[in-house]
């Protein structure tokens, strides 16, 4: 009895771990590429401190290393965060970052420095699994598979968070740091390059002192339609940058890149930006060129050999929370779709689609009032029609599909469904 007992404890444990709602918005912090080398414990939480990251890429564990390791899940479980939960509940710089998240109602997830970032893969943490990606200051180079990815995840309707620190800031002495790491995705990838249309600049300065209650740089986004400075968290007035950089936008590249703040005593223009949006297909990425704003003064300080510090609620009160929250909560929206072999992507209740990702096959429920039988056209990201065997049944008000999706090549889909002039269309993850 006592071993069954125990061996239950331990499912509801794991299970408690993992029970995210259906539906819910995730969030997938990076920890594949040094973001916890050196100074860095950019985590949202880490019962282990017991790695190191080598120049060569390499990575080692074990009792005489002291960087954070953090692992898939934060412990302890996040379906237990309240609104009166402390940012101390977890250990790691970002921890008040993603306890916020999960209080506005996000699951978050780290990739650990074992995981691979992936799109349209059987990979339990495949990048289809999430709506954000988030990377703290990446200090190792993405390779050609994984610019790949990130560029189509973003393409087809995911978003990233770009968070860089000051050139220079190479945590792990490999010769690359967070600006050129960003920028090599950004100017050198397979599927679009200058596709965001901005790139980082690789400066080192930091911009105006501040406090909790007084000064800080003023040069935001006044427009009253600004989502950024103006959003659902707060609306932020000040921020502080901390030896960080800045970026410059090229609205030739893309005309939806917009800037929200800017380097304190610059005009408003395309150059000097600190914190930038922007939309590339059916997807989003924000950027910020400092670390420091997200730091929340706690976490792995391995004894005093990593210095942390609050500028998340402790250089300008509440404005950085506000600025990031305000990001993470844009990120999280739908993007109006704007591929050119798609128009739109309408993610109403009409059309149910389970499971997704799908490896056999996918069930589709239409709701459909009308007399007429609904139609299913499965489409590939170029909006051509792809062929697949599917059954049909009307119930009512309702059209039920299975689409038979063992013969298909793992990647990216759309499912159309339509009947008269009522449509709907939602994205489709195969996986093998």
């Amino acid at each position: 009895m006592k071993k069954t007992i125990i061996i239950a404890s331990a499912f509801l444990f794991c299970n408690a771990l993992i029970s995210q709602t259906a539906g819910q918005k995730k969030i997938l912090f990076d920890n594949t590429h040094a973001e916890t080398a050196g100074s860095g414990d950019w985590c949202i939480d880490s019962d282990l401190q017991n790695m190191t990251w080598y120049a060569t890429g390499q990575t080692g564990s074990g009792g005489s290393y002291y960087h954070a390791n953090p692992q898939q899940y934060p412990t302890p479980t996040q379906t237990a965060v309240t609104s009166s939960t402390a940012e101390t509940y977890w250990e790691g710089a970002l921890s008040y970052l993603a306890i916020d998240c999960v209080n506005k109602g996000y699951w978050v997830e780290t990739l650990p420095y074992t995981g691979n970032i992936t799109y349209g893969t059987g990979n339990t943490q495949d990048l289809s699994h999430y709506d954000i990606f988030v990377a703290d200051e990446p200090n190792i180079l993405f390779s050609t598979a994984q610019k790949t990815a990130l560029m189509n995840f973003v393409k087809n309707g995911g978003s990233i968070f770009m968070i860089s620190d000051h050139t220079g800031s190479d945590r792990n002495n490999d010769g690359y740091d967070s600006p050129a790491i960003w920028n090599d995705l950004i100017t050198n990838n397979s599927v679009q390059n200058n596709a965001f249309g901005f790139t980082f600049a690789l400066q080192n300065f930091s911009d105006a002192s501040g406090t909790q209650t007084s000064g800080g740089n003023p040069n935001v986004s006044t427009l009253a339609t600004d989502s950024i400075t103006k959003g659902p968290m707060g609306t932020v007035s000040r921020v502080k940058w901390s030896n960080g950089t800045c970026m410059t936008m090229v609205p030739s590249q893309n005309n939806k890149v917009k800037g929200h703040v800017w380097k304190n005593g610059r005009g408003q223009t395309d150059t000097a930006v600190v914190c930038v949006t922007s939309q590339y297909g059916c997807g989003k990425v924000a950027a910020i060129g400092d670390s420091s704003p997200p730091d929340d003064g706690t976490g792995n300080t391995a004894g005093g050999q990593i210095s942390l510090y609050n500028g998340y609620t402790g250089d300008v009160g509440q404005n950085h929370r506000d600025l990031l929250m305000n990001m993470m909560i844009w990120l999280a929206e739908p993007a109006t779709c704007t591929t050119t072999a798609i128009n739109s992507i309408t993610e109403g209740n009409e059309l149910i689609m389970y499971p997704n990702p799908a490896h056999d096959k996918v069930e589709l429920t239409f709701t459909n009032n009308s007399e007429n039988s609904a139609v299913l056209s499965l489409l590939n990201i170029n909006g051509q029609v792809v062929n697949a065997v599917q059954t049909h049944q009307k119930n009512n008000d309702k059209d039920v599909f299975v689409l038979d999706t063992a013969p298909l090549t793992a990647g990216i889909y759309y499912c159309k469904v339509q009947a008269n002039d009522k449509m709907s269309i939602k994205k489709l993850v195969v996986i093998k």
